[in-house]
């Protein structure tokens, strides 16, 4: 099956009439007569550019400890919501830590990467660190887990900084999903710029963006209080920086020490924010 929806988008993408029929065994993708010729020639082509893929392709092992963040990305999101809802220590977190537009562009830049752990409700917390943990472990996997999640954090926090260029001085949001979008941006530029796909067939170099897109374009834009900007602007944070360091990534990804230390920073960075946050507000 795979096999046949593989030829039958190559000749979709060539313009070439085609029909895709179940037998009682096997999958058949049929073209018109008149089409036979060039479709032969295309799907030759496309055999012979993915025999020469799969024999020259490299991939590397999955980096360790993908759960071991994902973890902490649930405990942190779960002990926030737990402290804003009970206003721990006399705060109010979400006032204090929202994105909002005129207090950032008034020199709150902190709220950024505080509104990233504030939630609505709690479906909104648990769809976050669920499609979070996923986008974050399988990015953990390809280039380690402590530069992922800082690199998630980092993307969640820009586009936020980028919603607050384009939006209205009154407008306020949080939640985890800028960065959760920023994770999938990381991950689909990844796939088709790094080492893992780059020799294979053109059609698979690409799936990961297409699917991407599909995602961003199902996950991204339902419900009422959805922050439709806030999910573009940190998907591209994302995939744009994806995009920058999939040439290099591999040798950032080496060192066991290296990605322990980059996870510690990214937690460091989350508490100096909440940090400047409890010195204005607390």
């Amino acid at each position: 099956m795979q096999d046949c929806a593989n030829r039958a988008l190559v000749l979709q993408a060539m313009g070439i009439d085609h029909a895709v029929e179940r037998d009682v065994l096997v999958w058949r993708v049929l073209v018109p007569r008149y089409e036979e010729r060039r479709a032969r020639e295309q799907l030759q082509l496309y055999e012979a550019e993915n025999r020469g893929a799969r024999s020259t392709a490299t991939y590397t092992a999955p980096r360790p400890g993908a759960l071991i963040g994902a973890v902490i990305w649930a405990y942190i999101l779960f002990t926030v919501f737990t402290l804003q809802g009970r206003y721990g220590f006399g705060f109010d977190w979400v006032a204090a830590g929202r994105v909002d537009v005129a207090a950032i562009r008034g020199g709150e830049g902190w709220r950024a990467v505080t509104a990233l752990t504030l939630h609505a409700d709690a479906a909104h917390l648990f769809v976050n660190i669920g499609m979070g943990a996923v986008f974050g472990s399988l990015l953990a996997r390809e280039i380690g887990v402590g530069l992922a999640w800082l690199l998630i954090l980092i993307g969640g926090t820009v586009g936020n900084l980028m919603n607050v260029i384009v939006q209205r001085p009154w407008h306020t949001a949080i939640g985890a999903s800028t960065a959760v979008f920023a994770a999938l941006g990381l991950l689909a530029a990844y796939l088709w710029t790094g080492k893992r796909l780059i020799r294979d067939s053109w059609a698979r170099r690409w799936a990961p963006v297409v699917g991407a897109v599909v995602m961003l374009a199902w996950l991204g834009t339902g419900g009422e209080r959805t922050d439709i900007v806030a999910h573009l602007t940190g998907f591209l944070a994302g995939f744009g920086m994806g995009a920058v360091l999939g040439r290099v990534v591999q040798q950032l990804a080496a060192d066991p020490m290296r990605q322990w230390l980059l996870g510690a920073v990214s937690v460091l960075f989350v508490t100096l924010a909440w940090g400047f946050a409890f010195a204005k507000y607390g």
